[in-house]
């Protein structure tokens, strides 16, 4: 049974292989091959978590060339995740009004807000303590509310902190950029970029998308994200940007109608990012692959992957 409100779903599998089993056999030449992970996300077609993926499941090429898996396991390295908040006036003055004034409508959204990132931390605090968080906000500039830490006190005292500014516009495609760049920083190569935010959205982020796309390839990291749709999207390019960013980088986006669902979201957002795959494959030594795809030999399942080749 669905919990969320009413929404729509962009779950598209990055590659789509099955039925190649015949001709998909591992191609390997190379006297000395290296051995390279990736990490992915297995979703049945209501988006939860898929939890018994085998070695025979999973199929890898890297720029047209078969590689030969020789592990699927369930990831256990800690993450390191960057959450995005959305603090410009729509994440003011979209909320449900349960009375006749602007004020309360303004608490309420920002209330759900708070509670929906509060129980993501938690959530992945739980799952794997290991695991570090940094809460941005892009109402007006990208500004790091709560650097990157273990600390669930921290990082709720961070979240509670968040307000709509009034008369802010979005610069979420900046505040991207800059996430990115912290997350290239770091040791473990499971690295997130978690968003939510309001649309429409007055978005003044001048990005490149190419750019953009370089810069997420460097990081390495997958960026989800969840939009609260209040109205008619205003900025194409945004819109365009988070799909193609989330389904490229092994994310997912999710619209929702519904504020109360938030929770929800994050909950399933969560546990998608816990029980993440480890894949382990071989790469003829010295090649460097610049894109890789991943296929599934079951039917009714996505995998969402990074495009971008481990290094």
């Amino acid at each position: 049974m669905k919990t969320f409100s009413i929404r729509s779903r962009t779950l598209v599998p990055l590659a789509s292989l099955i039925g190649l089993a015949v001709i998909f056999a591992p191609l390997l030449s190379a006297t000395v091959q290296d051995e390279k992970t990736l990490y992915l996300s297995a979703l049945d077609t209501d988006g939860q978590s898929v939890t018994n993926l085998t070695l025979g499941d999973i199929l890898i090429r890297e720029d047209n060339q078969d590689r030969e898996v020789v592990s699927v396991t369930r990831a256990t390295e800690p993450m390191a995740i960057v959450i995005l908040a959305d603090t410009t006036k729509e994440s003011g003055t979209t909320g449900l009004m349960s009375r006749q004034d602007t004020i309360s409508g303004s608490a309420e959204l920002i209330r759900d807000i708070r509670t929906a990132l509060t129980g993501f931390v938690n959530a992945i605090s739980v799952g794997s303590p290991e695991s570090t968080m940094e809460l941005m906000e892009f109402g007006q500039a990208a500004i790091t509310v709560t650097r990157m830490t273990s600390d669930v006190a921290d990082l709720e005292k961070g979240i509670k902190r968040l307000y709509p500014k009034i008369d802010a516009a979005s610069v979420l495609l900046e505040g991207i950029v800059e996430a990115s760049k912290t997350l290239a920083k770091v040791k473990t190569p499971r690295r997130v970029i978690m968003i939510l935010n309001i649309e429409p959205g007055d978005e003044q982020s001048r990005q490149d998308p190419r750019k953009m796309s370089d810069e997420m390839a460097k990081g390495g990291a997958s960026l989800w994200a969840v939009s609260l749709q209040k109205g008619t999207l205003k900025n194409e390019l945004r819109g365009v940007v988070l799909a193609d960013l989330a389904k490229n980088t092994g994310g997912r986006r999710e619209f929702i109608v519904g504020q109360s669902a938030l929770k929800d979201v994050f909950e399933e957002y969560a546990d998608n990012l816990l029980s993440q795959y480890a894949v382990t494959y071989l790469r003829p030594a010295g090649q460097t692959p610049r894109l890789v795809q991943v296929g599934v030999m079951r039917q009714g399942l996505s995998l969402h992957a990074n495009i971008f080749a481990p290094k």
